[in-house]
């Protein structure tokens, strides 16, 4: 990326301006929201490995996420760490960090810019997500993504 593509991008991200609520009053709003719900409705109840310097990790001890709404309904199930599993963590995380911090500001914006980009994209899914898990109304939901 160039000086002049990362100055470019730079005033882009100096003009922020929070992305506007959706009015879910508006149908074409609400068949997007209730598609995103049905999508995620089918991806309940996996169990989601820890992730430590790349390597997917299980353990004995899990937690459920429960829908507060359906307390029966398992949202998902995670790992809980062991001692020994946040040390791998934390070691992997220092061992990365001279990488990380070799990694040039513009490679870093075009990070950030491309995340929320895949947020703006999905944020149904995300609303729907917090909807199931914490229990939240889609505009709360959003008003968090």
């Amino acid at each position: 990326m160039t000086q002049e593509a990362v100055t470019r991008r730079m005033k882009r991200l100096s003009e922020f301006r929070n992305e506007p609520y959706t009015d879910f009053t508006v149908p074409a709003n609400r068949e997007r929201m209730l598609a995103a719900q049905e999508k995620v409705r089918g991806e309940l109840g996996r169990e989601y490995p820890l992730l430590i310097g790349g390597e997917q990790l299980f353990s004995d001890d899990k937690q459920k996420s429960l829908n507060p709404s359906r307390p029966s309904e398992v949202v998902g199930t995670v790992q809980k760490a062991t001692p020994e599993m946040a040390e791998r963590a934390v070691l992997a995380a220092y061992e990365y960090f001279p990488e990380w911090s070799r990694t040039p500001a513009s490679r870093r914006i075009e990070m950030l810019v491309k995340t929320a980009a895949i947020l703006r994209e999905r944020k149904n899914e995300f609303n729907a997500w917090l909807a199931f898990e914490a229990g939240k109304t889609w505009p709360e939901a959003e008003g968090e993504v």
